[in-house]
């Protein structure tokens, strides 16, 4: 097989960026719809301020 399996942009690594792991809650998983979450809006857990 000589085909290349990247993509052809390798620009165009698509995720999200790691900067919205302080976005996301301990306790159920959630991703906090506001920067800086304080509280989940799923679970009412308290979001540790120093993520």
């Amino acid at each position: 097989m000589t085909e290349d399996a990247r993509p052809a942009d390798p620009g165009e690594d698509g995720g999200d960026p790691a900067c919205w792991l302080r976005r996301v809650c301990p306790a159920c998983g959630r991703l906090a719809d506001v920067d800086p979450p304080v509280r989940c809006a799923a679970c009412g857990e308290l979001l540790p301020a120093d993520r």
